[in-house]
């Protein structure tokens, strides 16, 4: 309750607003990729779930870069809560490493 408060707070001074949004975009452009036929094997459904195995890592990582952004914000006006912070971290491991995890779950890693 007390990370929500202070995220509400913080997203509502106008120029913290602002900076998030321009990362947001800078961020989205850097990791944006041109979209190429691809002509080699594999089923539709492989190529359809490997495209949005694609975009989600695509999302995830703004995401990702975004929810650091916000915990250095914190930190830099004095408002961190280190136990955010960690699970902040934690969250963003656990989705890039899905397909590893997956992966020793099916027993296939």
């Amino acid at each position: 309750m007390k990370f929500t408060r202070q995220m509400g707070r913080m997203m509502s001074d106008p120029r913290a607003r602002q900076i998030v949004g321009i990362a947001g975009a800078v961020a989205l452009i850097a990791i944006a990729q041109p979209a190429l036929a691809q002509s080699s094997g594999g089923t539709s459904i492989e190529t359809g779930l490997g495209t949005i195995k694609s975009w989600m890592t695509t999302v995830a990582s703004v995401v990702g870069v975004i929810a650091i952004m916000a915990v250095g914000y914190a930190k830099l006006t004095g408002r961190m809560d280190w136990g955010r912070a960690v699970t902040v971290l934690i969250g963003i491991g656990i989705i890039f490493s899905a397909t590893t995890i997956v992966g020793w779950m099916g027993g296939s890693a």
